[in-house]
Formats: C-alpha cells, structure tokens, sequence
C-alpha cells in the first residue's frame, strides 16, 4: 500500500529574496510540492537528490501565479526562492 500524506507537512513565507532550503529526508511520499507568488513576485523550486549539494529547477520552471508539482521519491532538499518581485507574502508548502 502506498504512504500517503496526510496533510501539511511545511509551509513557509519567503519575505525577501533569500533562499530557503528544507531538509525533506524522512517525509512520506508521494508529496505534493506548492508556492502561492504574491502578486508582482516571482518564485523559484529547486530539488536536491544529493543532500543539498546540487540542485536542479521544478519543471515549472519560476511562476508568478499558484503552481505545484508532485515528488516521487528520492529527493532530499527543496529550495524555495522570490526572484523577483518586492512581495513579503509569498507562500510554499509540502503537504
């Protein structure tokens, strides 16, 4: 039987334009991974599968509206990022 998620595993609020990386090693999978853009604001998703050492762009490549994507399995680090924009409310999450 498949582990599925529960509900809201993290969530976060991107307030400036610095990166947030998350460890996820231990989360169930499959998960689903979202950012919710302020308006005017731009977000970035990486995955890690090295540990952090790496990361590679979500192939939603950076949004400006509510995107999300689903995790099979084997990643170990998101990081989340307002690449633009001068918005203090942009949101992420994994549920």
């Amino acid at each position: 039987m498949p582990n599925y998620m529960p509900g809201l595993v993290l969530t976060g609020t991107l307030t400036n334009g610095t990166a947030q990386i998350k460890n996820i090693k231990g989360i169930p999978f499959p998960a689903t991974v979202w950012v919710q853009p302020a308006a005017g604001d731009t977000v970035t998703v990486s995955y890690s599968r090295d540990d952090g050492a790496s990361f590679t762009t979500w192939p939603n490549g950076a949004v400006t509206a509510a995107s999300e994507d689903i995790l099979d399995s084997g990643y170990t680090h998101l990081q989340f990022q307002r690449t633009a924009g001068a918005g203090t409310t942009s949101t992420w999450g994994i549920c």
